[in-house]
């Protein structure tokens, strides 16, 4: 379900690598199937950072970074669950996204179970909208995937899609490094 959902969304992503039904596939890794593993490819990615003037002056709606943090995992997988994400978490609280719910989710996880590890660890209600872009599960550039979930969740505030976002990056096969970022558009009138 979570790679149908995500390259279903990326229909209307012109960055995307895969779009459209998901067959299941081989087994990469048990038990994880050609479906559930991201694309290879080479990409790039930029965000630009302005002062509240200039970002007015360049963007009609800004997206406003409200907070962001970083944590890592011990790297030793034998240690820790593997079902569970405390950096995420702790990364979560310290950039403020439990402070008020959000409307959009955009997730570094190229590979499925790794979604719902993150919105457990996120605690997004079922009403989020998760990876409207189609995430990693469409295109996985490495070394800018987690970037571009940054670009992603800020593009769908400056085009009033959404109002309060979290973006999610990461490194490490099992999620050893994780990055969240509070993204918000400036209150409607």
């Amino acid at each position: 379900a979570v790679a149908s959902r995500s390259r279903t969304a990326a229909a209307t992503n012109p960055h995307a690598q895969l779009r459209g039904a998901v067959e299941q596939g081989e087994y990469a890794v048990r038990p994880l199937r050609t479906g559930d593993c991201p694309p290879v490819g080479d990409g790039a990615a930029a965000v630009v950072l302005a002062t509240g003037n200039r970002a007015r002056e360049l963007c009609e709606r800004p997206a406003w970074i409200r907070g962001i943090d970083h944590r890592i995992e011990a790297h030793g997988l034998g240690v820790r669950d593997l079902t569970d994400s405390p950096s995420t978490r702790l990364a979560a609280e310290r950039a403020g996204l439990f402070e008020r719910p959000v409307d959009t989710a955009e997730l570094h996880a190229p590979f499925t179970s790794q979604e719902v590890v993150l919105r457990r660890a996120l605690r997004l209600a079922d009403d989020v909208t998760v990876n409207p872009s189609g995430g990693a599960l469409a295109a996985n550039p490495m070394m800018a995937a987690g970037l571009i979930r940054i670009g992603e969740a800020a593009a769908r505030i400056h085009r009033g899609a959404s109002d309060r976002a979290v973006a999610h990056a990461t490194s490490g096969p099992c999620l050893q490094q994780n990055l969240v970022a509070v993204l918000e558009g400036e209150a409607r009138a």
